[in-house]
């Protein structure tokens, strides 16, 4: 794990998630337990902290919650903020500095049709980001940003994860990390699936197809699809997955972890994928197959506030996939849309001023930032950049600043005027 370093988050911290969920028929609908067990890392007490359930975004407090907590031990709800997407939690004991606690509740989680990340689409789940996870509290306090719609809000540490899942037969359930077994009860089946060091833990439900290989460095590819998909597409997208595994790897460091699972579907307008650690949704296409295992990277492994810096992973991921598909060159326009469009802003920033400006500023002016920082520093200098970047923060969390005093160090130059080019000097 990588060293701490200044200003990182450190409590609540080394978080432990044990998860226990049953599906109904459809796996539309799971109900089960989550223990949530961490250290204080800090200097004094902590007598509470905040998780987030995400799944409640669009629902709000409404009596049809996505997803519900209840028969606490350990602690005690005090209140909800962010449409019921965060919950402050009292321990029942304050937890001195290096000790653990454990906090456990019931879980229910009702899966909406919609084609989202977390959405029914046609019969198959897609059960993202739905767990409760701790939120971060750092040098800004405890971070409770809004969910967002487009873009995203999430902001987690790494932890390990313990999860089995009882479903039917009939369906499978691709999801982070790896399957340490499957036992068999009749028409169902429990697969426990263990994920060590990730920072969250999502999956899907459906009768999906199933392929898989190993790729050049020994990464397990396990690929799903669904019947509306072609067969031989998503056969070919998987032996693509694995080369572009294969090539991030070589180019910013190992992937550290033994298998990556991908699921190929449509979700029309909503969205072209979606990244979570060792297993993404993506569409039948190469370039949102580039992009979202780029994420394995930029976000899973080098992690960032997703809310506050959303350029930090979309921006790298993008620049990544482009180059990964033979670009030398930014792959659109480099003009600015708007005369007050900056690439430094929040989500709330982008919310309000709409998707399309937020696309252009994070995604194209982002990956043109960085099709002229290689520019600048040279490809090898940039090559050592991205490498040192991905070995100072693997596991951990990067801001902007280190970024920018990274690509300093590099060029061995002031680069201030080059951020100021860009619109992105803000922290």
């Amino acid at each position: 794990m990588a060293v701490p370093q200044s200003g990182d988050p450190v409590a609540p911290d080394q978080a432990r998630y044990t998860v226990a969920l049953r599906s109904d028929a459809t796996g539309h609908s799971w109900s089960g337990t989550e223990k949530i067990s961490f250290a204080n890392s800090g200097t004094v007490p902590i007598t509470e902290f905040w998780t987030r359930l995400w799944g409640n975004g669009d629902a709000g407090c409404s009596a049809t919650q996505p997803e519900r907590i209840s028969s606490l031990s350990g602690g005690s709800i005090a209140e909800t903020e962010q449409k019921c997407t965060a919950f402050r939690i009292v321990l029942d004991s304050a937890l001195a500095p290096g000790a653990r606690t454990e906090v456990g509740f019931a879980l229910a989680i009702d899966v909406p049709v919609r084609a989202d990340r977390f959405g029914v689409n046609g019969v198959d789940s897609y059960v993202g980001n739905a767990l409760a996870v701790l939120a971060v509290k750092d040098e800004h306090g405890w971070e409770l940003p809004p969910y967002v719609d487009f873009g995203e809000s999430f902001y987690s540490l790494t932890a390990d994860y313990d999860v089995t899942l009882d479903h039917p037969t009939t369906l499978q359930v691709p999801s982070t990390g790896v399957i340490a077994g499957e036992t068999p009860e009749g028409d169902r089946v429990v697969t426990h699936i263990t994920a060590p060091k990730v920072r969250d833990f999502s999956w899907s439900a459906g009768a999906f197809h199933h392929a898989s290989m190993t790729s050049a460095t020994g990464v397990t590819i396990d690929a799903y699809w669904p019947n509306s998909e072609s067969d031989s597409n998503c056969q070919s997208l998987m032996s693509y997955t694995a080369s572009a595994i294969d090539a991030y790897s070589a180019r910013y460091g190992a992937y550290p972890y033994p298998r990556f699972s991908i699921v190929f579907d449509e979700f029309g307008s909503a969205f072209d994928g979606m990244e979570y650690p060792n297993y993404v949704l993506s569409s039948a296409n190469q370039g949102a197959v580039a992009h979202e295992v780029a994420h394995q990277w930029w976000f899973a492994l080098v992690g960032d506030d997703q809310y506050r810096h959303p350029w930090l992973d979309e921006a790298f991921a993008e620049y990544s996939a482009e180059e990964f598909q033979g670009g030398t060159t930014p792959a659109h326009n480099c003009d600015w849309i708007a005369s007050d469009e900056r690439m430094d802003g929040s989500m709330d920033t982008y919310e309000k001023a709409g998707d399309y400006l937020y696309h252009d500023a994070i995604y194209h002016e982002g990956t043109c930032l960085l099709f002229d920082l290689e520019h600048t520093l040279g490809r090898d200098g940039m090559d050592r950049m991205l490498r040192e970047l991905f070995t100072k923060f693997e596991y951990g969390v990067e801001r902007p600043a280190d970024v920018r005093a990274m690509a300093q160090s590099v060029a061995g130059r002031d680069l201030s005027a080059f951020w100021v080019k860009w619109r992105n000097t803000g922290d």
